[in-house]
C-alpha cells in the first residue's frame, strides 16, 4: 500500500466520522461510531478508545475491529509509579501528546499486549489522547498490520480526526448540562411558587426540596439549620432515595466532628458554596466515602443559608453523577439557596414584627419604662370602677400624684438617674396599695391611683399618708442620697364627680393647690377649690381676644437629616403672652381652646402663619424647608380643616408639598373610615402627612397602613431609653424598619444625647429633632440658625423649658 493510498483512506475516515459525530445523541455514540469508521476505511484492523476515571487505570469504553472484544481486558495505568514499564495509552495521556509504536512486535512500550497483538495481527499502533477544555479524559488506540504507517502526515489526519471528537463530546457534554440547567430552572422556578405557597417554615423546607429533586440528578436534598449553642445542624428537611443512609453521618458546623468536615460544615464556615464533582476522589469529604458508596453518590454541593448576614443553616446537594456541579447549575443552586434565605428572612422579620406589635399594643395600654397602666387604661378602669361603686352604692377615689423637685433632679443628674427614680416610685406606689386598686402613671413625674371600695375619706387619708412617707424614704442614685417628695390631690366618686373626666380633672386641680401650698402635702377636692380656678376663667376670657390683639406667636424647632446633618424642616409650635398672667405655656391654654372650640381659629392662624414664615425664608434665599404644623383632634374633625389648609396655602404660595400635618394616631383610630376620607383629601392637595407620637396610642403598624401617611414619629418616649434600653431599642428598630418597608419617612422626636444621636443613625432614620440640636426658638433665632447651620443651639439638660404633661393634647406644646 502506498503512502498516498495511506493518507486517503485516512480521509475517507475523517470524513466518515465527521459525518457519524453530526449523527450521534451520546458521548458514547460518538466514541462508538469514530471506533467504527476508523475500522471500515480498511486501514486499521482495530481502534479502541479509554476514558479516564479518578483514581483508577484508564478504562475500555468502546471499540471495533478485530480482537476488539479482547481489548475490552486492557487497562492503562494513570500513575508513573507501576511495576511493569509504561505503556503507550498511559504515556499518551500523561503527556498528552501521541504515543507511536510503528513496530510493534519490538516495542518495549507494548511489552504487555506482543502476545494478543500478534495473534491478531498487528504490526503498528498509535495511541491518541482526547484533549477537552486543556485536559486530557481519554485515549484512542489505532491498530494496523502493516508496519511504519504512522508518519507526520498520517498523525496530522489522525490528530484533525480527535479534534473532532473532543469538539464532538463537548458540544454534548453542554447540551446534557444545558437540558440539566433547564430542568434545574424549572425546578427553581416550582421552588419560588413553593415559597410563595409555604405559610409555616417547615412546609417550605419540604416544597422546595421535593420541587428540587425534580430538577436536578440528585440522589438527596438536605436542609439543615444552625441551632443555639450546638456544633450540629438541626435537618429541618431531607428528601431523595438515598436521605436516610446519607444522614448516618450526623451534618456538624465544626471540624471538631465528623460530619463537619464535609461540604456542608465548610459551606456553612465560609458563607460560600462548597462543592466536590468526584466524591470518592474528594479527600475533604473523606468521612462521607462510605455513605456516598451506598447511596450512588458521586458528586456533592452544600450551599450557605445566610440571614442578615450570618449563616443560619446550609443546603446539601447529593447527585449520582459526576461532574453535576458546573458554574452554571452551582449558580441556579445559589439562587435557590438565596430565595429560601430571603423567605426564612421573612419568616423572621414576620415573627419580629408581631412580637413588635404585640409590645405595641401593649404599650398604648401601659408605660413603657414603668410597666404601669398608662392613662387611657386608667380612664378604662377608671370608668368600670365608677360603674361597679354605682351599682353597688360604694365610693372610689382618685388620687393624682406629681413628684415635687423631680425636674432638679433630672436635669442635674440626668435622664437615665430620673428613670430610675420613676421607676423606684411606682415600685413603692404599687407596693404601697392593695391588690384591688390600681397604680399608673401619665407621663413624665406624674402618677394616678385608683382606690376601689372606699367607705369613707379618712380612709383616703390614712392611705395618702402612708403614701408620702413611703416617697420621702431616702434611695441612692448614682452615688447620691436623695428624697423625693409628692403632692397629692384627690377627688371622690360619687362627690367630686360622675365621671372619669371630671375625677380625674378634680383630683389634678387639688393636686395643684398641694404643690402651691408648700408640696409633700395632700389637698382633697372641694367645692370652694374651684374659686381658686379663676385663672382659668382669665385664660378663657383671653382666648377670646388673642388672636384680634396679636398676643400669639410660634417657635420653630428644626429637623435634621440624619445623612447630612442639615435642616431639612422646622415644626411649627404655638406660644401665647397673655397682658395679664404673662408669658403662658401652651399647657395652660390649649385644653381649654379645646373645650371652648377656639382652637379652630388659632388653629387656621398657625397654619396660615407657619406658611407665610416658611416663605419668608425662601424670599431671603434659604433653600424651600418643609413646615410641619400640629392639627388638634377638635380641628381634625371640622369641616373646614380642608378650608384652612387652602388657604394658607394660597395666601403664602407655599408648595404644598411642603406642608406637613402632624395628626397623632388615636385620633385616627376614633373614627377610621372618616380619618382616611381626611387624609385622602388632604393628600389631594398635596400635603403630607406625619403621624405624631407613634406607639403611645391604640393603634399598630398594621393599622396604620390603611392610612394614606407619608411619615412616622417615634415617640420620644421611645428615644430616651435609647441605646442602653433593650426594649426600646427593639421598639424603635421594628418601627423604623416596618416604615422601611411600607416607604414611609422616620423622624425621631426628642433626640437629647449623642448616644441616641449615634443609635438613630446606625438604624437608618431619616430625621432627628430634639433638644440636641435646638430647643423651639423665634421666628429671628430660626432665621439666624438657617443662615448659619453650624449654631444650632445645644441644650441637653434641656434647662429653662417648660414641663409638658403627656395628657394635655400636643398641640403645638414642646
Amino acid at each position: 500500500m502506498t503512502e498516498q493510498t495511506s493518507i486517503s483512506r485516512i480521509f475517507d475516515i475523517l470524513s466518515m466520522t465527521s459525518e457519524a459525530i453530526l449523527r450521534a445523541t451520546s458521548p458514547e455514540e460518538v466514541l462508538l461510531q469514530t471506533c467504527s469508521a476508523a475500522v471500515q476505511g480498511g486501514e486499521f484492523a482495530a481502534a479502541a478508545v479509554f476514558m479516564a476515571q479518578t483514581g483508577s487505570p484508564l478504562h475500555y469504553e468502546a471499540g471495533a475491529g478485530k480482537g476488539a472484544d479482547r481489548l475490552g481486558r486492557w487497562q492503562a495505568p494513570v500513575d508513573t509509579n507501576v511495576e511493569r514499564a509504561p505503556d503507550l495509552i498511559s504515556i499518551a495521556f500523561r503527556e498528552m501528546r501521541p504515543c507511536i509504536a510503528n513496530d510493534y512486535a519490538n516495542d518495549e512500550r507494548v511489552r504487555a499486549w506482543h502476545e494478543e497483538g500478534i495473534s491478531i495481527g498487528i504490526g503498528a499502533a498509535i495511541a491518541m489522547p482526547i484533549v477537552q477544555n486543556g485536559c486530557a479524559t481519554g485515549v484512542f488506540l489505532f491498530l494496523t498490520p502493516g508496519v511504519g504507517l504512522f508518519d507526520d502526515k498520517v498523525v496530522g489526519l489522525i490528530e484533525r480526526l480527535l479534534g473532532n471528537v473532543a469538539f464532538a463530546l463537548n458540544r454534548l457534554e453542554r447540551e446534557a448540562e444545558r437540558a440539566h440547567v433547564n430542568r434545574m430552572i424549572s425546578a427553581l422556578s416550582e421552588s419560588n411558587e413553593a415559597i410563595l405557597r409555604a405559610e409555616t417554615r417547615e412546609k417550605l423546607f419540604k416544597l422546595v426540596c421535593e420541587a428540587a429533586i425534580q430538577g436536578g440528578r440528585f440522589t438527596s436534598i438536605h436542609i439543615g439549620l444552625a441551632e443555639p449553642e450546638s456544633d450540629f445542624l438541626r435537618i429541618a428537611a431531607s428528601v431523595g432515595p438515598g436521605a436516610e443512609t446519607f444522614l448516618s453521618v450526623p451534618l456538624a458546623t465544626t471540624v471538631k466532628h465528623p460530619g463537619g468536615r464535609g461540604l456542608t460544615g465548610a459551606a456553612f464556615r465560609t458563607q460560600r458554596p462548597c462543592i466536590s464533582n468526584d466524591y470518592l476522589a474528594d479527600q475533604q469529604v473523606n468521612d462521607f466515602h462510605n455513605v456516598a458508596q451506598k447511596t450512588g453518590s458521586k458528586s456533592g454541593a452544600g450551599l450557605p443559608l445566610i440571614s442578615r448576614g450570618a449563616a443560619v443553616g446550609a443546603m446539601l446537594f447529593v447527585s449520582a453523577e459526576r461532574n453535576t456541579f458546573t458554574p452554571a447549575f452551582v449558580e441556579l443552586l445559589e439562587r435557590l439557596a438565596a430565595n429560601l434565605s430571603f423567605a426564612l428572612e421573612n419568616f423572621d422579620l414576620a415573627d419580629e414584627r408581631k412580637k413588635a406589635e404585640d409590645r405595641i399594643r401593649y404599650l398604648a395600654t401601659h408605660d413603657s419604662l414603668t410597666d404601669l397602666p398608662n392613662r387611657p387604661m386608667f380612664e378604662q378602669l377608671l370608668s368600670f370602677s365608677i360603674k361597679t361603686a354605682t351599682r353597688y352604692q360604694r365610693k372610689c377615689g382618685v388620687l393624682f400624684i406629681d413628684l415635687d423637685r423631680f425636674k432638679i433632679i433630672n436635669d442635674s443628674l440626668g435622664h437615665a438617674v430620673g428613670d430610675t427614680l420613676l421607676i423606684e416610685v411606682a415600685n413603692r406606689l404599687r407596693n404601697s396599695v392593695r391588690a384591688n386598686d390600681v397604680v399608673a402613671r401619665l407621663g413624665g413625674d406624674e402618677f394616678m391611683i385608683l382606690l376601689n371600695e372606699i367607705t369613707e375619706s379618712v380612709q383616703v387619708a390614712a392611705i395618702t399618708r402612708d403614701l408620702l412617707a413611703v416617697l420621702s424614704k431616702p434611695l441612692k442614685l448614682c452615688g447620691h442620697e436623695c428624697r423625693v417628695t409628692a403632692s397629692i390631690g384627690v377627688a371622690m366618686f360619687p362627690d367630686d364627680g360622675a365621671d372619669e373626666q371630671n375625677l380625674t380633672k378634680n383630683a389634678d386641680m387639688a393636686m395643684y393647690l398641694a404643690k402651691t401650698e408648700g408640696k409633700n402635702t395632700v389637698r382633697f377636692f372641694s367645692k370652694e377649690l374651684k374659686t381658686q380656678s379663676v385663672d382659668a376663667l382669665i385664660i378663657e376670657s383671653g382666648l377670646q381676644y388673642a388672636l384680634d390683639r396679636n398676643e400669639f406667636c410660634l417657635h420653630y424647632q428644626p429637623k435634621l437629616n440624619v445623612v447630612t446633618g442639615q435642616i431639612t424642616g422646622v415644626e411649627a409650635l404655638l406660644r401665647w403672652n397673655n397682658p395679664e398672667m404673662g408669658f403662658l405655656s401652651p399647657i395652660q391654654f390649649i385644653s381649654i381652646a379645646e373645650e371652648t372650640g377656639l382652637i379652630l381659629p388659632i388653629g387656621a392662624w398657625v397654619l396660615k402663619t407657619a406658611c407665610m414664615q416658611n416663605m419668608a425664608w425662601q424670599y431671603e434665599g434659604g433653600a424651600p424647608l418643609s413646615m410641619a404644623v400640629n392639627v388638634s383632634p377638635r380641628q381634625f374633625s371640622d369641616k373646614n380643616l380642608l378650608r384652612d389648609v387652602d388657604n394658607a396655602l394660597s395666601l403664602s404660595g407655599m408648595a404644598p408639598e411642603l406642608l406637613q400635618i402632624e395628626i397623632t394616631e388615636s385620633m385616627l383610630m376614633l373614627n377610621v373610615e372618616r380619618a382616611i376620607q381626611i387624609l385622602d383629601a388632604l393628600q389631594n392637595l398635596g400635603v403630607r402627612i406625619a403621624i405624631d407620637d407613634f406607639g403611645t396610642g391604640y393603634s399598630s403598624m398594621s393599622a396604620i397602613k390603611q392610612f394614606p401617611i407619608d411619615t412616622i414619629k417615634i415617640d420620644r418616649s421611645f428615644i430616651s431609653g435609647l441605646p442602653q434600653n433593650a426594649q426600646d431599642k427593639g421598639i424603635a428598630q421594628a418601627v423604623i424598619s416596618m416604615s422601611k418597608v411600607l416607604g414611609l419617612t422616620v423622624i425621631a422626636e426628642g433626640v437629647e444625647t449623642k448616644e441616641q444621636e449615634g443609635f438613630l443613625r446606625g438604624q437608618a432614620c431619616d430625621e432627628m429633632q430634639g433638644f440636641l440640636f435646638s430647643k423651639p426658638v423665634s421666628a429671628d433665632q430660626m432665621t439666624a440658625l438657617l443662615q448659619s447651620p453650624s449654631r444650632l443651639l445645644r441644650a441637653p439638660n434641656a434647662a429653662g423649658l417648660e414641663t409638658i404633661r403627656s395628657d394635655k393634647p400636643k398641640m403645638y406644646v414642646q
